[in-house]
């Protein structure tokens, strides 16, 4: 039986957040923390809408989640909401259960990331 590393995938690629922002640090962080206060909310709405079996709510709460990561190159979280929004489109909302739990676990990762970094901002001042 062959058996492959696992790999996770980085929970944001700075290089596309350095694109999107010009490499202007604070507007990169100013950024991260609009996307990490927006997000809370949007994760808790398609959690309720999966519940529910709202399917139009989930899949307008996972597309958001998904656009939103990849403007901030949360890249883990991107292909997640990506596959969660494939399967709710489907109506299959039992195997994005688990997926709910990945995509909770990444979100948590880019708020330690942000974390990190702005400490990294405040040692660097």
């Amino acid at each position: 039986m062959n058996s492959w590393p696992s790999i996770t995938p980085i929970s944001i690629d700075r290089t596309l957040l350095h694109e999107y922002s010009d490499g202007d640090r604070n507007f990169e962080q100013e950024l991260l923390h609009l996307f990490v206060d927006d997000t809370q909310q949007h994760l808790a709405n398609l959690k309720a809408a999966i519940s529910d079996q709202n399917f139009d709510i989930a899949t307008r709460e996972a597309h958001h989640i998904k656009g939103a990561s990849a403007h901030v190159g949360a890249v883990a979280m991107f292909a997640i909401a990506a596959e969660i929004e494939t399967l709710i489109k489907q109506k299959s909302t039992s195997p994005s259960l688990p997926l709910l739990s990945q995509l909770e676990t990444a979100y948590q990762d880019v708020i330690g990331m942000t974390e990190q970094w702005d400490q990294e901002s405040t040692t660097l001042s």
